[in-house]
């Protein structure tokens, strides 16, 4: 399976941890919730952006492998303990050291403003983020023994998903910080791009026209024609998505398009991210029969694998899927077996 930096860092970030690091920082978790998922890709993002300058990926490729092996450990450990202060003045020196103090306070600033945590809560929360962000590299680098020019590849492979990962707006606070200037998914562009010329007045007689115009059409088009499935194409991949049933979605993905899918998160209906996907199984129409669900809590220790029909999908977003099932009643499900390799 293609490594998702995003979705392995992500999987880090325990509810758990989140709590603690809520707690631990003096903060309303909700801010924390909505500040870290805007936080990991900004990070990578900043990281893309030093390797493509010269030095850049031998520069990471020290800071990253000057990092403890069991770094991820002595972080969780430590987030709300005594150790937190040192942890926190460490992160952010090393940070400054290898990113710059303008880009981490420009980083800094664009996760606080968005989120609202405040100067103080955001500085805290990078100080964390930065080494649990390295270490997260430190251990691809490891596993895969990359070399500096290897890491650089590695974060040039991930543009897209980190574009993918920036939530909604958030991409709008790091405009002119030069951070997102390599990560160049359209998602990123749609984002930050200028704004659109607006017609001037002497056509403003037109939108009126056109308005009466488009519905005159769908009226046609309603009444003139016999009932028709809606679809809808989702990036990368090939995707339609028809409605049946109210609150139901047909979910087809091409052979093609099925690797894109894989690391896309899945919520429940109570708005909770219970996973992301591990596995897609399709019929010969391209329809999607059921999709495993990965709910590993640590890089994939301790993962557990469910397996959702497609008559328990509710919708399918650019993001991933949302589930017609509370995160309680998909706890419940009995855990499903890997499917056999073909």
């Amino acid at each position: 399976m293609p490594t998702n930096l995003v979705a392995t860092i992500t999987k880090v970030l325990t509810p758990e941890l989140l709590s603690r690091i809520a707690s631990g920082l003096g903060l309303d978790r909700a801010a924390i919730e909505k500040a870290v998922p805007a936080s990991v890709p900004a990070l990578l993002a900043a990281f893309a952006s030093l390797v493509a300058k010269p030095g850049g990926p031998a520069k990471l490729g020290d800071a990253v492998a000057q990092q403890q092996p069991g770094i991820l450990t002595s972080i969780a450990n430590v987030v709300g303990a005594s150790g937190q202060k040192e942890l926190i003045d460490t992160g952010l020196s090393r940070l400054s050291s290898l990113l710059g103090a303008r880009t981490v306070s420009a980083l800094t600033s664009a996760v606080g403003n968005y989120a609202g945590l405040g100067e103080g809560g955001s500085k805290g929360l990078m100080g964390l983020l930065g080494p649990l962000v390295m270490g997260v590299l430190g251990q691809q680098q490891r596993a895969n023994g990359l070399d500096a020019s290897g890491l650089a590849q590695l974060l040039e492979s991930q543009k897209d998903n980190i574009a993918r990962a920036l939530p909604s707006g958030f991409a709008n606070y790091l405009s002119g910080t030069g951070i997102l200037d390599h990560i160049t998914g359209p998602m990123v562009k749609d984002r930050t791009g200028p704004e659109p010329d607006y017609p001037s007045s002497q056509w403003s007689w037109a939108l009126p026209m056109l308005g009466i115009l488009a519905i005159g059409a769908l009226a046609w088009y309603l009444l003139g024609s016999g009932p028709t499935q809606t679809a809808a194409t989702l990036p990368p991949a090939k995707v339609e998505t028809s409605t049946q049933t109210p609150g139901r979605v047909t979910f087809i993905v091409t052979e093609g398009g099925t690797k894109d899918w894989i690391g896309r998160a899945v919520y429940s209906s109570d708005n909770k991210k219970i996973g992301e996907i591990l596995d897609i199984s399709r019929a010969p129409d391209n329809r999607v029969v059921d999709v495993d669900v990965d709910t590993g809590t640590f890089l994939g220790v301790g993962a557990t694998r469910y397996r959702v029909t497609s008559d328990q999908i509710q919708e399918v977003k650019p993001d991933g899927l949302v589930l017609t099932l509370k995160e309680s009643e998909v706890m419940s499900m009995p855990k499903a077996a890997e499917k056999p390799k073909e």
